[in-house]
C-alpha cells in the first residue's frame, strides 16, 4: 500500500534520506522511474508514497485523481503562519490558557492526539510548552519533519524549542503521570505540577461522513485507525491534567462520551469542550 520514494533526478543526499526512513518505518524504497513517473503502473503496487525531497516529506496518492497533490507540514509560511500571527485571537488559544486566553503562565499541554501538528505549534506559538503524542508512525514522520524545517526557520525556531514529538499512544503515558502524581490536582482544580493540560482532537466516524472532508484529512484516514476508544482517552486526559482537558469537536457533534464539559467555545464550525481538571473526579464521588 505505501512506499518511501524520492523525487527526480535522484539526488544522493535525497535517496540516502529516503533509504534511511524507510528502514525506520519498515517500507520498501519505490525509486522514482518505478513509481510515481508512470501512476496507472505504480497504482497497481502502492496506493500511496511518502516522498523525500530536498524542499522537505511529503504524502501523495497515486490512484485517485480526485486526491492529486501532497500532503506536507509546513510551519512557516501558508495558513500556518497566518494562524501564528493572529494566535490571540484563536478559540483553542483561549480555551488552553483559560482566563480569556489573555496573558498568564506557559502551560505544559499533552497533545494526545498530534496529526500533523498545526494545532499544537499555535500552542507553542501562544508561549506554551507542547508535547505531542502520534501513535501513527508516517504521520508523525511527516510532523517531525516540519518541526525540523521550522527548528531552521528564523521566524519558528524559537517555537519549535517549546515542542517535542514522542511516536506513540498518549494514554500509557498519561496513565504513568496519574500514578505517579505528575497530575495530582489542586482542591480548587487550578493548581499542581506536572501536565496542566491535555488537548483532544479526536477522529472519530461522525467526522468522516461528509464528502466535503479535506483532501488532506481524507488521506490520513488511509494512514489512521480511529480512535477506538474514546473513553478511555478522556478518561486518562482528566485523570492527569492539573487545569483542564480541551476537547475539539465538531459544531453540532455532541460530547465526547457524552460527559458535559465545565462549558464550550464555539466557532461557525467546530467547538472546544472546556473540562476542568477535577471533573472526572468529581463525577466518580457522585455515581459511587
Amino acid at each position: 500500500m505505501l512506499a518511501v520514494s524520492c523525487t527526480e533526478p535522484v539526488e544522493p543526499a535525497v535517496l540516502a534520506k529516503a533509504e534511511k526512513l524507510a528502514v525506520q518505518l519498515n517500507l520498501p524504497v519505490e525509486l522514482p522511474e518505478n513509481s510515481y513517473s508512470s501512476r496507472a503502473g505504480s497504482s497497481k503496487r502502492y496506493r500511496l508514497l511518502l516522498r523525500v525531497s530536498s524542499k522537505g516529506l511529503e504524502l501523495i496518492k497515486l490512484d485517485d485523481p480526485k486526491l492529486s497533490g501532497a500532503v506536507r507540514v509546513d510551519f512557516t509560511a501558508g495558513h500556518a503562519a497566518y494562524r501564528r500571527k493572529q494566535q490571540k485571537k484563536e478559540l483553542l488559544v483561549r480555551a488552553v490558557s483559560g482566563k480569556g486566553g489573555k496573558g498568564g503562565a506557559s502551560l505544559n499541554v499533552i497533545d494526545a492526539t498530534g496529526g500533523l501538528g498545526r494545532d499544537s505549534f499555535l500552542l507553542a506559538a501562544a508561549g506554551h510548552r507542547v508535547h505531542i503524542f502520534e501513535r501513527q508512525p508516517v504521520i508523525a514522520a511527516l510532523l517531525a519533519d516540519g518541526l525540523a524545517r521550522a527548528a531552521a526557520h528564523p521566524e519558528t525556531a524559537e517555537i519549535s524549542r517549546r515542542i517535542r514529538l514522542t511516536v506513540g499512544d498518549a494514554v500509557p503515558a498519561l496513565e504513568v503521570m496519574q500514578e505517579t502524581g505528575a497530575g495530582e490536582k489542586g482542591e480548587d482544580c487550578e493548581g499542581g505540577e506536572g501536565v496542566d493540560v491535555v488537548y483532544l482532537d479526536p477522529m472519530f466516524p461522525e467526522r468522516r461522513k461528509s464528502a466535503l472532508v479535506k483532501k488532506e484529512l481524507q488521506l490520513l484516514q488511509l494512514l489512521a485507525h480511529l480512535d477506538s476508544s474514546p473513553e478511555k482517552l478522556l478518561e486518562s486526559a482528566l485523570e492527569a491534567a492539573t487545569r483542564r482537558v480541551v476537547v475539539k469537536r465538531p459544531m453540532k457533534a455532541p460530547f465526547l462520551t457524552d460527559l458535559s464539559p465545565s462549558h464550550s467555545l464555539s466557532g461557525k464550525t467546530v467547538r472546544f469542550d472546556v473540562y476542568l481538571g477535577c471533573l472526572l473526579s468529581r463525577n466518580k464521588e457522585y455515581s459511587g
